[in-house]
């Protein structure tokens, strides 16, 4: 009923033309020029599902990052690591990572500029300065490499330019004591010389309010800097630096109880029913919750440096792309759904005996560094075109849960005491990645029509890892403490190579000037590793292997009606093999155990349909169709046959934009954003897992263009999820006082925005 509704709003728009009525001449769309196949082409002319965000779709749907992408773009799920709000979780046709550490990779790989952000720590940054997004769905294995299964993400800054002196600027505010300014400055130095200036900042309140101790559930406080520095040498040399710096503050969310958890029989219903008694559940939004101990934030600080050279040679322009970037993470979480000081499920830094004091000043760290050197060679060869590169990539990172970590403690009802049961942890994970790559794509033109893309990539991992781990179980009367009871204490290394030949072949045919079709087998992989989360030395040390994705796709891509209409359209089948699956180890909360246990099959269809209806209205149309299916596995645990499901694969999506220019006057030109989405249910199979299928709808009202002694002024005044939907973005079905809780997405919100630009 929803998606028919969506799509009923969207159809609505495309087959309404005043156009038509009236007979008037139609414009034609912009060319959208990309670089997704590291070559600047025409969208129309890239073999592969491409959605593009460029600054008009930026600025209508307010989007400063990775996150503000969410549901825009069909067979695209980006949530939230539940225990990081700072922390994105991609899928791109249901293929993702279901857990985040620095030991295991994504399936989606993130650029800047052309630069590998290889954590997903801190993705939910804000950029600033952003040119567009491109988002390429499907494996890319052979330009982009290893981690990208499941598709790419590209981010692209504004470069500075030596022609003209250039300022944009942006001031917001709105509900929830949202702050939100902007601004860039675009500086010649010369003919040759040119520096841009950005700079960014965003506060925000969270929707569900803390009635106990400490910071505001979801509180956001972001700002990002960058400088780049532009050299223009001659004709054929053209230099790069830039430096950009993030910070980011937030106050994760808790989970929401919606059901008690249910005895089993084991050790772990001491727990479940000690819990009950200080939990309150619902399955509606709650205005709030509280925290038993402070509610500490989670600092992300994020630093890189580029340097890019382009250097246009007789027969082929050469490439390098130079990257340091450096992150360091600092998180705290609480999964206590708003229990009391009694029962508590956080990751605190404590002291035994003395009422289990919490150090403010300790969370959990994760440091990472990376280096990355790219060379690509671009051009043409008697008629062939030729991109050719080397990558080498190096990371060191560090997760520390030093001192001891409070993980969960709960009343022992049986003493008759002011007693409690207390878990306690400590963790030092270490890794150093090296990964190096050749790789090679040539297309040859079979004819006027016919086209012929063969692409190889060879890929080599080296990947150490270390870990320390201690875990405790302790009584705790307060005035003493009896224990540890079940300990867990070891320190295990690992060491692993792995290697991979990704290769893809791609056939395209221009059915006429404005129509082509293509057709192509790829092949990528996801870089095997090791899994922190894992309490046993030996399971640590013996990681898993790498996953390998095949995919056949066939597409269209057309524009008709001189260039008033365009459609695109692409239909797939991927193979999973050797499919990385996360196993929860009974009676836990966070121990898993990963295997190579999985095959898969994926299936679907990808549209696009883009029209101006009349000179002054623009609608867009997108939709998805996803079918997954993992084969039945044998429970490493238990041994019966088991049924997997993907994480985030709604069977059906769907978006749809409208842009109308209502009325040009002497103030300026007002115009209408509409925009909506639609995201089916997601692991529909799990009663305390499900996530139901949710609808989205937006706005935004502008009066552009307004005439200013120098420059122009635009003002605007949004709306987001207009009908004030409640939704599920994230479920939980392993805590000891829910068998389901529940991370809310974002109610309604408003703002009002005004920018200058000269």
């Amino acid at each position: 009923m929803r998606l028919a509704t969506a799509l009923s709003l969207g159809l609505t728009v495309l087959t309404t033309s005043p156009a038509a009525v009236a007979g008037l001449p139609q414009p034609a769309l912009e060319e959208v020029i990309v670089t997704a196949q590291f070559i600047e082409q025409s969208a129309q002319e890239t073999p592969l599902s491409l959605v593009t965000f460029q600054q008009d779709s930026l600025r209508n749907l307010g989007i400063s990052g990775v996150d503000d992408i969410q549901a825009q773009v069909p067979n695209f799920v980006i949530d939230r690591f539940p225990s990081s709000q700072q922390t994105l979780r991609l899928f791109i046709r249901g293929l993702g990572i279901t857990d985040v550490q620095i030991t295991q990779d994504p399936a989606v790989g993130v650029y800047l500029d052309g630069v590998y952000l290889a954590r997903s720590t801190g993705l939910a940054t804000d950029v600033a300065d952003l040119e567009r997004i491109e988002v390429l769905r499907g494996p890319q294995g052979t330009l982009y490499g290893r981690n990208t299964t499941g598709g790419a993400l590209n981010m692209i800054t504004t470069r500075p330019d030596s022609q003209a002196l250039a300022m944009n600027a942006e001031l917001g505010t709105g509900d929830r004591d949202r702050r939100f300014a902007k601004a860039s400055i675009n500086l010649p130095l010369g003919e040759q010389h040119a520096i841009k200036l950005a700079a960014l900042g965003h506060r925000e309140d969270g929707f569900i309010d803390n009635n106990g101790p400490g910071g505001g559930f979801g509180d956001y406080r972001g700002e990002a800097y960058r400088f780049d520095w532009r050299w223009q040498a001659n004709e054929t040399i053209d230099l790069n630096y830039s430096w950009d710096k993030s910070r980011l503050e937030t106050f994760n969310y808790t989970p929401q109880a919606v059901t008690p958890g249910v005895p089993s029989g084991t050790p772990a219903d001491a727990a479940i029913l000690s819990s009950q008694r200080f939990v309150t559940y619902s399955d509606k939004r709650l205005e709030a919750l509280a925290t038993s101990v402070p509610l500490l934030p989670t600092d992300t600080d994020i630093e890189g440096h580029a340097i890019s050279l382009r250097w246009e040679l007789p027969l082929f322009t050469l490439k390098s792309i130079t990257a340091w970037r450096e992150l360091e993470d600092l998180s705290y979480i609480d999964f206590a759904s708003g229990a009391s000081e009694e029962y508590r499920v956080d990751f605190s830094a404590i002291s035994l005996g003395n009422d289990l004091q919490q150090y403010n000043s300790v969370r959990t760290r994760i440091e990472q560094d990376q280096f990355s050197q790219e060379l690509q060679l671009l051009g043409q060869w008697q008629g062939v075109d030729v991109v050719a590169g080397l990558y080498y990539f190096t990371e060191e990172a560090r997760e520390n849960w030093f001192p001891l970590h409070h993980i969960f403690s709960f009343p022992i009802i049986e003493t008759g005491d002011e007693a409690l049961a207390v878990n306690i942890r400590a963790e030092d994970n270490r890794i150093e990645n090296r990964a190096m790559a050749v790789y090679s794509q040539a297309t040859w033109p079979l004819s006027e029509r016919w086209h012929l893309s063969v692409g190889w990539r060879y890929s080599r991992d080296k990947r150490e890892a270390s870990r320390l781990f201690r875990q405790d179980n302790y009584v705790d009367f307060g005035d003493f403490v009896l224990g540890p009871f079940e300990s867990i204490d070891f320190a295990s290394t690992a060491e692993e190579d792995f290697d991979n030949h990704a290769f893809s072949f791609i056939a395209e045919y221009d059915w006429n000037d404005n129509t082509r079709l293509y057709g192509k087998l790829v092949e990528a992989y996801k870089s095997g590793g090791f899994n922190t989360r894992d309490p046993s030395p030996e399971y640590f040390a013996e990681g898993f292997d790498e996953e390998i994705n095949r995919t056949a796709e066939v597409g269209v891509k057309a524009e008709w009606l001189e260039r008033a209409l365009r459609l695109n359209a692409a239909l797939f089948y991927s193979d999973i093999e050797d499919m990385q699956l996360n196993f929860l180890l009974p009676n836990s909360i966070s121990d898993t155990r990963v295997f190579n246990s999985g095959s898969a099959k994926l299936s679907g269809v990808e549209l696009e349909l883009t029209t101006f209806l009349s000179a002054n209205l623009l609608a867009r149309l997108s939709y998805a169709y996803l079918d997954t299916d993992i084969d039945d596995i044998s429970d490493p645990f238990t041994g019966a046959a088991r049924s997997f499901y993907f994480d985030n694969a709604p069977n059906n999506s769907a978006s749809f934009g409208v842009d109308y220019r209502l009325a040009q006057t002497g103030w300026g030109e007002w115009a209408l954003h509409l925009n909506g989405s639609y995201v089916d249910a997601r692991k529909k199979q799990d009663a305390n897992l499900r996530m139901d299928a949710y609808s989205l709808l937006g706005a935004r009202l502008s009066l552009n263009s307004i005439p200013m002694p120098a420059g122009e002024l635009t003002v605007s005044a949004w709306l987001k999820n207009a009908l004030d939907e409640e939704y599920v973005t994230f479920s939980i079905d392993n805590l000891p006082h829910a068998s389901r809780a529940i991370y809310w997405g974002e109610p309604r919100s408003w703002g009002l925005d005004i920018s200058y630009s000269y």
